[in-house]
């Protein structure tokens, strides 16, 4: 094996295997005194890549070095930043199992070099030429659902790849998924601001993205790259052969040798489109698109969940654990605290309280406003949310108003919002993003954090009764009086699916937190499972006599809690232990929340009260 020399300037940099000095130049060849340069793997406009091994440890190891360059104009301070933040980038994003580790920083005489964990097996450019076929659907699905959240990851780390493309696409021994390598490109965004400037250009021909060919690279350009990917491994063809200048568009359907779906077809024209605003802006959205059309990898039929972590033998039961009664005054709606301490209620009074969950105590009252002066609510107030900090509560109410109220000094703020009878709210991930329903049937949408007007999403008919969030699948998924279930992309608020299959009004939601699948409770008492595999048909799990008016699934996904009009409270053992306790206000209920530990369910109800319920194993 030979030992590569990495003087850029060395005439001869091969070398015998044991060497330690360049005979070309005098160079020593091993880098930092233990890693040894074997092979070169590439080499770009910043640097050069070696497979190497590391010679200081009681076995040899098999790493990848990368060696910095000094860019063309570029003088010696800024290389030296230049080289500390890539090195600070792979770090963190080294973290993630298929990102290849950091191991080591060097910066030394002899060079700046950055040394990484190898990932055994080929690329799939060295996969598509090996083959005498194109790939089929089964690679592309695998592919977009095993880089997808790589990508999602990279960007939530404020990082753009700027060249995905096969060469940088690892296929490691099974079961390991995909590997995306090479980050030498990538560029971390420090603002939103930056997204907008011009920037180097930088990017693989035919795979680089059209506004990134401009050194304006987004999140959304490695989406086209992973597209452009996907077409080259379903034909077989270079993306300049895929691309017609005189039709300005792609034409890749004729050269796909087996025939796909048409679902996955509609996926991949709208990750390559060349116009942004048409394109799926982050990755979240494409694999919802995914799951939502029907491709949903390794799909499973539509039973919830079934982890069997528990004896069959077991028999858990719910008991009440103590018990307010509110006197004359209903809570409407409920809300629990991050850290699961306290519960917030909206009551018909008008007013918002917080309550200590260990002992029912009342924390503070936020009272109703008693004239225009002034901030309260002069009606009742239906819904509302901890932000996920838990130092504020928003609520909204019969009388439109939207409020924020501080806990650290129990003032509050009305935010501008300008709707008809506010009848749901949640606050969701990423950040702060708190989306509103309305009695008109819209949805306003934006983040606390910021100071955006809010987006007003408008395609309910009718009522937006209830919310939820998929977070698997960064979606917001809402139901309203016009029987239908609509699911929303985060936080653009892009509509991504419309399911019509409900029969009557949608009065209750809830998303698993493991798959993402929706549960929907209806006026005809119905208790439904929407899930991507069969988005038009749900299963129905639970048929009640009167309407449903409360889901809630616990945090560790074992319970679905489903209260009705009739003021039973039911509890369905997710776990495939077919079990189901019964729970009963006298009147019907109107809120129930999980705390986090799922050990404590809360529930409201007509009959003036707040019940604690807590779970005891066998």
């Amino acid at each position: 094996m030979t030992s590569l020399c990495v003087n850029p300037t060395c005439s001869q940099p091969k070398n015998e295997d044991r060497a330690r000095v360049c005979t070309a130049c005098g160079q020593p060849l091993w880098v930092a005194d233990r890693y040894r340069c074997q092979r070169y793997l590439g080499q770009g406009g910043f640097g050069r890549t070696y497979l190497a091994v590391n010679e200081g440890g009681e076995l040899p190891l098999l790493c990848v070095v990368k060696q910095m360059f000094l860019a063309i104009g570029e003088n010696w301070p800024d290389r030296h930043q230049r080289f500390h933040r890539e090195a600070d980038r792979l770090a963190t994003l080294g973290q993630h199992s298929q990102i290849p580790a950091l191991l080591d920083v060097i910066d030394s005489a002899q060079g700046q070099f950055l040394v990484q964990e190898y990932l055994p097996g080929p690329n799939l450019d060295q996969l598509i030429q090996q083959s005498s076929n194109p790939s089929g659907e089964a690679l592309v699905q695998r592919v977009l659902y095993e880089l997808l959240p790589v990508l999602a990851y990279i960007h939530d780390h404020s990082v753009i790849h700027r060249d995905i493309k096969p060469a940088n696409i690892v296929a490691p021994p099974a079961p390991q998924p995909f590997a995306l390598v090479d980050f030498g490109a990538a560029k971390a965004i420090a603002d939103s601001e930056q997204l907008q400037r011009t920037a180097t250009v930088i990017g693989s021909a035919g795979y680089a993205a059209p506004e990134q060919a401009l050194g304006k690279a987004v999140y959304a350009s490695d989406i086209f790259s992973l597209g452009v990917t996907c077409l080259h491994l379903l034909t077989g063809l270079h993306p300049f052969d895929l691309y017609s200048v005189s039709d300005d568009a792609w034409v890749w359907r004729p050269y796909v040798t087996t025939p796909i779906s048409p679902a996955l077809g509609r996926v991949l024209d709208r990750m390559v489109n060349r116009r942004l605003q048409e394109r799926y802006s982050n990755a979240q959205e494409v694999l919802a698109d995914l799951r939502w059309s029907g491709l949903a990898l390794g799909a499973q039929d539509s039973k919830l969940p079934q982890v069997l972590t528990k004896s069959l033998n077991a028999t858990p039961a719910w008991e009440q654990r103590f018990a307010l009664n509110l006197s004359g005054v209903m809570a409407n709606g409920l809300a629990m605290s991050p850290n699961g301490r306290a519960i917030a209620t909206a009551c018909s009074d008008g007013s918002v309280r917080l309550w200590d969950c260990t002992n029912g105590e009342l924390i503070h009252a936020f009272r109703r406003s008693l004239g225009l002066l002034g901030v309260g609510h002069r009606g009742a107030v239906n819904a509302v949310a901890f932000t996920h900090a838990g130092d504020a509560i928003i609520s909204g109410g019969e009388d439109s108003q939207l409020i924020r109220w501080n806990l650290d000094d129990y003032t509050g703020q009305k935010l501008p919002v300008s709707s008809w009878q506010i009848s749901s709210l949640l606050i969701a991930p990423p950040g702060d993003t708190l989306a509103v329903g309305s009695g008109d049937g819209r949805i306003h949408l934006w983040s606390l954090a910021q100071e955006n007007a809010p987006k007003m999403l408008v395609h309910h008919q009718d009522q937006v009764t209830a919310l939820a969030v998929d977070i698997v699948g960064n979606l917001l998924v809402s139901g309203g009086r016009d029987r239908t279930l609509r699911l929303w992309s985060l936080p653009s608020g892009r509509l991504t699916r419309t399911l019509t299959a409900p029969k009557a009004p949608i009065m209750a939601l809830a998303c698993h937190p493991q798959d993402g699948r929706i549960i929907s409770g209806d006026r005809d008492g119905h208790v439904q499972v929407w899930s991507g595999e069969n988005p038009d048909q749900g299963l129905v799990i639970h048929k009640a006599p009167s309407p449903i008016t409360a889901l809630a699934i616990s945090f560790n996904g074992h319970w679905l809690a489903i209260g009705a009009d009739d003021g039973h409270l039911t509890l369905k053992n997710l776990q495939g232990l077919g079990q189901t306790t019964q729970l009963r206000h006298a009147w019907g209920v109107r809120a129930i929340a999980f705390t986090p530990d799922s050990r404590m369910l809360v529930s409201t109800s007509a009959d003036q009260t707040i019940r604690f319920w807590c779970f005891e194993a066998a």
